[in-house]
């Protein structure tokens, strides 16, 4: 007993599985996109602190005895 398929019938099927299977592998990448979360990177803060600080100060806004 042996199962006789149509090339054309063994097309379809094989091009479906393709499909699905790009349309897994996207909704995995796009769930693994929105888990990661944005690192805090260390000195940041600080550096954008001193950053206004010094401009500022070069503008005269700090530092003027009136």
């Amino acid at each position: 007993m042996s199962i006789y398929i149509s090339k054309y019938t063994l097309i379809l099927i094989l091009f479906g599985i393709l499909i699905f299977l790009i349309a897994a592998i996207s909704v995995l990448l796009r769930m693994k996109k929105k888990k990661q979360v944005e690192e805090h990177i260390p000195g940041v803060e600080e550096m954008a602190k001193t950053t206004f600080f010094w401009s500022d100060y070069h503008r005269g806004k700090i530092g003027k005895e009136e």
